[in-house]
């Protein structure tokens, strides 16, 4: 029997009616007989009623829900979730307000079987824009190397598409403590350790882009952002000509928001 987790967290920030759709995305996987899926979901801080309900009336299908008295942010409910994992060989990553494609887990699965020496595998996505009524697919690195090259200046793979063997977890000992950049942390990390990267070349996951993910684009996440870049780099890499890459994407972030949407919907991101 195979046995697997997903590990997502909601707040009070997400949406009823996403999160349904998020889990539900979840739970209708389609799994052969012989994969045990189990889910692991942290309430993370208080929610609002509407939020609540939602969780509760999909709490009996799943495997373990933890409430975290006080918001603490991303890294510590996915940390916390970590810790009371059992003995799943494979941890997917989900977020409460996207959606995963039917066949997303069955196709991860069938890709770490034939490629067994990969350790973090993601898979392109479709952001699907709300506000503009916009869909587009954002393809990753399509190798291990590539990934590694592209590490000092993009995500080597989309955060909530990963799925992880478990021994990276507990290598890592989970998400480092980094405010809001704490899957760039993860993957310098993962790297340090010879982990290697990799990268389903199929849209399976769609990620919403509303007006609170630019929201989320603060002052504060765009310098951590860069504190973590630089210091990775130097980590990975020493000192070279790839520690100008996250200065220009500093200044990315501090241009005028329509500058900085305009950049990202560009072509840029599409390869």
């Amino acid at each position: 029997m195979l046995k697997l987790a997903t590990i997502m967290a909601v707040y009070d920030g997400d949406s009823p009616e996403g999160f349904r759709a998020a889990i539900d995305s979840v739970l209708n996987q389609k799994f052969s007989e012989r994969v045990n899926s189990r889910v692991y979901l942290a309430v993370d801080g208080p929610v609002s009623e509407e939020l609540e309900e939602q969780i509760c009336s999909v709490e009996p299908q799943l495997h373990r829900v933890i409430r975290i008295m006080n918001n603490g942010g991303l890294a510590n409910a996915l940390n916390t979730l970590i810790c009371h994992l059992e003995d799943e060989q494979f941890v997917f990553r989900m977020d409460a307000d996207d959606l995963s494609l039917p066949t997303r887990y069955p196709c991860q699965l069938a890709y770490f079987a034939i490629g067994s020496n990969i350790d973090v595998l993601g898979t392109n996505i479709i952001e699907v824009d709300c506000r503009a009524k916009k869909r587009r697919e954002v393809k990753f690195a399509r190798n291990s190397r590539e990934a590694r090259e592209r590490l000092g200046w993009r995500a080597p793979v989309a955060h909530p598409t990963v799925c992880f063997r478990r021994h990276v977890l507990n290598t890592t000992k989970g998400y480092p403590d980094v405010l809001y950049n704490e899957d760039i942390a993860l993957w310098f990390r993962c790297a340090e350790f010879g982990f290697a990267f990799g990268n389903v070349q199929e849209a399976l996951y769609e990620f919403t882009i509303d007006e609170g993910f630019w929201k989320r684009r603060s002052l504060q996440k765009a310098f951590g952002e860069w504190r973590c870049y630089v210091l990775g780099g130097l980590r990975i890499d020493g000192l070279s000509w790839k520690i100008l890459l996250p200065t220009i994407r500093l200044i990315l972030r501090l241009s005028p928001r329509w500058f900085q949407k305009w950049a990202y919907n560009s072509r840029l991101r599409r390869v």
